[in-house]
């Protein structure tokens, strides 16, 4: 075998090797959101009082006792979450799933600044997501809550990687654009409306304003996720690219 022919072998197997690890890094990301989306719908219709998306935090499904509960400067309402366990493992699961994947996909976005800022970002907000699961908001509100900065934190992240990728994908980065800002906006009233007044949620109310801050970035991670495993040229362009510096 020449020496030619060895080198050829050789940048096949790391291309496949790549593929290998960028795929998995794609499939934790799908498998985080998916799961995440069935332990709400499962935790939720475990409620005897209906859960409200509207009225009802998402956290609410992770508390583990039953009675009033508030958050700071919020008014006082009634939690009891039967399947409080599964919401919980969910959110560590998600935050760990997306750590793993922040990690495995690292290499698929352009070199640079930008996106060296976002994926630190990511890896906090997959810190905050298990923050979140392993402090219930009704055991300790204050280190909770710090936990849930993982969602301004990630759509932080989403804007920096879309601006990263603008010259190499425009659909991809203005969906992410559009995608952080609207989870940006959505953190914004989550969180003014418990200080300033319930008009701040603009009649989406607390669990709609939080789903407006959430839910975005949770489909943009399972976009990026099936993009990973199912369109190679897609993720390759954005390596090769000009991205960002």
């Amino acid at each position: 075998m020449t020496a030619i022919e060895t080198r050829a072998l050789g940048a096949e197997a790391a291309r496949g090797a790549s593929r290998v690890v960028v795929v998995a890094g794609g499939a934790c990301w799908a498998v985080g959101v998916i799961q995440y989306a069935v332990a709400q719908i499962v935790a939720a219709t475990a409620w005897t009082r209906p859960y409200s998306l509207k009225n009802n935090y998402i956290s609410d499904l992770g508390n583990t006792a039953c009675g009033m509960f508030h958050v700071p400067h919020g008014t006082p309402y009634y939690v009891c979450s039967p399947s409080h366990g599964v919401m919980n493992a969910s959110f560590v699961v998600f935050g760990v799933l997306t750590i793993a994947g922040t990690l495995l996909l690292r290499r698929i976005w352009p070199a640079g600044r930008l996106a060296r800022w976002a994926l630190a970002l990511w890896i906090l907000s997959g810190l905050g997501k298990i923050i979140v699961g392993l402090v219930p908001e009704n055991t300790h509100i204050g280190l909770h809550l710090l936990g849930a900065l993982n969602v301004p934190l990630g759509s932080v992240g989403i804007l920096l990687l879309s601006l990263a990728t603008r010259r190499i994908s425009r659909a991809v980065s203005t969906i992410g654009i559009v995608v952080a800002v609207v989870g940006l906006v959505g953190s914004f009233l989550s969180t003014a409306g418990q200080y300033a007044g319930s008009s701040l949620y603009l009649g989406l109310g607390v669990g709609g304003a939080e789903r407006l801050a959430s839910y975005p970035g949770s489909l943009w991670m399972l976009m990026i996720g099936i993009i990973a495993m199912c369109f190679t040229e897609t993720w390759q362009s954005f390596r090769s690219g000009a991205g960002a510096r």
